[in-house]
């Protein structure tokens, strides 16, 4: 048995020493040398499209972390043999934890992603982190970020595979692939509540509003009105007209938020239920404004005028005509 992974994996590094184009993987599989081998180890079925990513991912790298203690590290000498114990453990620390990066880039392809723009480390890319340091990872990063470990030609990761007691072919076997995002065709909209201070406010602006209109609309056919309702539906009225408009606002996209995850074209927040409040109030406050107006300017008492001016005729001999000028005190 062990001769024949030894055979395996001497196979393994004949393939991961061949250089190849880096092109996604045509097929499903989330290993380029296993496929969906520890999914199918761990499930008893292979996925399908609607099974999540990151389990995949995950059962794949506990697949791989099981066949690596597995196989036997005659030769290595014992500094060698013991960090690669460690960068086994990490290993398994990496995969429990399950965060995994985004294949952001290259919706409907499998692609291995070596750091993706939100800073998440595969697994190979953990592994040099916590080992070498993450500006060592970055840099590699910085020249394939969506390469293969086989088509990997940087010294910075061969100098670190040679220290961490793996081969070049055990790191192609840990490294997965991520299924490529599929972002929706249309941002989603996001309908943002009314406030409820605004909406009770409101309401209760509304409320008083409807009596004053009403105390106003009841002094129509009176002749002497009372000046109280018109002055405080004026300023109640006009208070509410400008409390809507100053409130319509129009829809925004959110950058700050992700209805598809932390990743995925922003959502537009829709202020659609703000701007009925907003028109509600304008309305009503037109009406109360109105209705107050009506009756402060309709119903004025009629002035009396305080000063007259007329022609005088004066009769008799001296008589003649002048003009009058009379002033009420």
């Amino acid at each position: 048995m062990k001769k024949l992974h030894a055979f395996l994996l001497f196979g393994l590094s004949l393939a991961a020493c061949q250089h190849q184009p880096a092109t996604p993987v045509a097929t499903d599989q989330v290993n380029v040398l296993v496929g969906n081998a520890g999914y199918v180890a761990a499930t008893g079925h292979a996925p399908t499209v609607a099974t999540n990513d990151d389990e995949r991912v995950q059962a794949h790298l506990a697949y791989a972390e099981h066949q690596l203690r597995e196989h036997p590290t005659a030769g290595l000498r014992p500094a060698l043999a013991k960090r690669r114990a460690q960068v086994l453990d990490l290993l398994h620390s990496y995969w429990v934890a399950g965060v995994f990066p985004r294949n952001y880039d290259y919706p409907g392809e499998r692609r291995a992603c070596f750091i993706d723009r939100d800073g998440r480390l595969c697994a190979v890319g953990f592994l040099v982190a916590k080992t070498a340091g993450l500006p060592v990872a970055q840099a590699i990063n910085e020249d394939h970020q969506y390469d293969l470990i086989a088509d990997m030609r940087t010294p910075a990761l061969a100098d670190w595979v040679r220290a961490s007691g793996l081969t070049k072919a055990e790191c192609a076997l840990i490294q997965p692939t991520y299924g490529g995002i599929n972002y929706p065709a249309t941002p989603a909209t996001v309908e943002v509540p009314v406030p409820r201070s605004y909406a009770v406010g409101s309401a209760i602006w509304g409320g008083v509003n409807v009596m004053l209109g009403a105390a106003n609309a009841s002094q129509f056919n009176r002749p002497n009105p009372g000046r109280g309702a018109a002055y405080a539906g004026v300023l109640s009225g006009a208070g509410q007209l400008v409390l809507g408009a100053l409130r319509l606002r129009d829809d925004v996209v959110d950058d700050n938020f992700y209805q598809y995850g932390p990743y995925g074209p922003p959502p537009t927040k829709s202020y659609a239920a703000e701007r009925t409040v907003s028109y509600l109030n304008i309305g009503a406050g037109t009406a109360t404004l109105a209705l107050g107006a009506w009756n402060l300017f309709s119903h004025r008492k009629p002035s009396t005028d305080r000063t007259a001016v007329g022609v005088v005729n004066y009769p008799g001999p001296a008589g003649g005509t002048g003009l009058s000028f009379t002033r009420r005190f």
